[in-house]
């Protein structure tokens, strides 16, 4: 999976993953993460999320990536945000009061533009990316955060009998901890069977999807 297939996914509107609210256990666990107010929550291959908005009401800064320009600027402009552009290193910096979209590659990512990341909320990489991706992902994360950085990841575990295997990609609790073996504590937070309010899922065979949230800490 190319970046152009994310590319041509916003551009087609082909973006039925994007939500018009906040997600409910972002809203739920936040204070899983420990942050103080002014610390930096980074979203990773972000959209047009609305969790950036709540995020920065809160009092967080915001930092996202997207490989996405309009995506990055349907979220701006959908939600009346001026914003200013700047360069840093090789992306193009979306910036309006404290959220910072940054637009490029995800694994341009280095320690300099990750260092002041205090925590990480990713409700939609982990589970948009294919097994050789999203095994990239995991150790990027690994490499470029600050060691204190804790995580708050959303999966989805479902078992397709037709359509596309994804994305969103299955991701059974066996994948998340051989991902993330080398931090030291995966725990779940809670864990729901959707399948009643996601037809979608239904039509293609499945009869569960779990919905779960982990707090994963170096």
């Amino acid at each position: 999976m190319k970046k152009e297939f994310w590319i041509e996914k916003w551009q087609n509107n082909q973006t039925g993953f994007h939500k018009d609210f906040t997600h409910p256990l972002l809203i739920k666990y936040i204070h899983e993460l420990g942050l103080e107010k002014g610390d930096t929550i980074f979203v990773p291959l972000c959209g047009k999320s609305l969790d950036m908005l709540w995020l920065n009401n809160q009092g967080y800064q915001v930092m996202g990536v997207e490989i996405s320009q309009l995506a990055v600027e349907q979220f701006f402009t959908e939600n009346n945000l001026t914003y200013k552009k700047s360069q840093d290193h090789n992306f193009t910096v979306y910036q309006h009061e404290n959220i910072r979209i940054y637009l490029g590659d995800f694994f341009d990512l280095n320690k300099d533009l990750a260092s002041h990341i205090k925590a990480v909320y990713d409700k939609a990489a982990f589970i948009a990316l294919p097994d050789d991706l999203v095994t990239q992902y995991v150790v990027k994360m690994y490499q470029v955060l600050p060691v204190y950085a804790k995580h708050l990841l959303i999966t989805l575990e479902f078992n397709k009998t037709s359509g596309p295997k994804g994305p969103p990609f299955n991701s059974p609790d066996k994948k998340i901890k051989n991902l993330y073996a080398q931090f030291s504590s995966i725990q779940i937070l809670q864990e729901m069977d959707i399948i009643a309010r996601e037809q979608s899922f239904k039509q293609q065979g499945c009869e569960f999807l779990y919905e779960r949230i982990y707090l994963i800490k170096h």
